[in-house]
């Protein structure tokens, strides 16, 4: 116990100088977004001496995978993150059913030679300490990038920079959207989670109305000027029923195709060179 103290003691003063790189609403660059880190623990998706990099989560430069990252920062010294293991099972339940949605665990497991846990033995607590015998994706956090002889702990640097364990939510865009000190797991699986899954879905035809350049999965919602019946053609049964709008003297607003503020017979004109282009 007095050996943990000790450790912890100098860990904080030791980090006390350090920075996280980002901040909420930063977007990952591209050097850190390529950075390759050491699997150590596989998930079933990974294999242990993989390499990861957080840009096989970015479909824009990876072909269209896109990932939601949930990153958990560890350090195997640190009480609270063994403290939060059975925890963090109960979050990869629900991860692990949302395939938009990847769980990834930083571990910092060595420290000046000391550590009580390996990396394997890291990942095999979540089947000890938790309920649903979760195979988590570990990456190794002590990875020495620059080749100065000491461990980087990098990921943790650029999320969290002051305690142990902190967490990082980053979205399919490579923006860092939430960063916390301790898991509120209901939170992440009701609000947070959640939320971002559904800004990956939307209208992805730049020609409809509403469409919405966060989403990169298409979920049939796209609307267009002229389609006043609603059913995704655009044809001679809209043409009918804006002239009905017209004669009938309803003049909605969806009909006003021109935009001067009128439903009249330069809007049925409209509407046909829309169809016939």
């Amino acid at each position: 116990m007095k050996l943990h103290f000790l450790l912890i003691l100098l860990t904080s003063i030791a980090f006390s100088d350090y920075r996280s790189y980002y901040s909420v609403g930063d977007t990952l660059s591209l050097e850190d977004q390529n950075l390759e880190y050491n699997v150590c623990h596989s998930d079933g998706n990974y294999g242990v001496g993989d390499s990861f990099l957080f840009s096989d989560y970015n479909g824009a430069i990876n072909g269209g995978n896109y990932k939601i990252s949930l990153i958990s920062m560890n350090a195997t010294w640190w009480p609270a993150c063994y403290d939060y293991i059975s925890l963090m099972d109960s979050l990869m339940n629900y991860t692990t059913q949302n395939e938009d949605v990847e769980f990834i665990v930083s571990l910092d497991y060595n420290l000046e030679e000391f550590s009580d846990y390996e990396c394997l033995e890291w990942g095999d607590l979540y089947q000890e300490l938790g309920i649903y015998d979760n195979d988590p994706l570990i990456l190794n956090g002590d990875t020495d990038f620059d080749s100065d002889g000491y461990y980087d702990h990098h990921i943790w640097n650029m999320f969290a920079g002051s305690t142990y364990s902190s967490y990082a939510i980053i979205d399919h865009n490579m923006v860092v959207r939430y960063l916390f000190d301790e898991p509120d797991l209901d939170n992440f699986q009701d609000l947070y989670l959640p939320e971002l899954i559904s800004e990956m879905y939307g209208c992805t035809d730049f020609e409809a109305t509403n469409y919405d350049s966060n989403s990169v999965y298409n979920d049939n919602s796209c609307t267009y000027d002229g389609d006043l019946n609603e059913d995704d053609i655009i044809d001679i049964n809209d043409v009918i029923l804006l002239l009905n709008m017209i004669l009938n003297l309803e003049l909605e607003n969806s009909g006003d195709l021109n935009g001067d503020g009128n439903v009249d017979i330069l809007d049925i004109i409209e509407l046909v060179n829309i169809i016939l282009n």
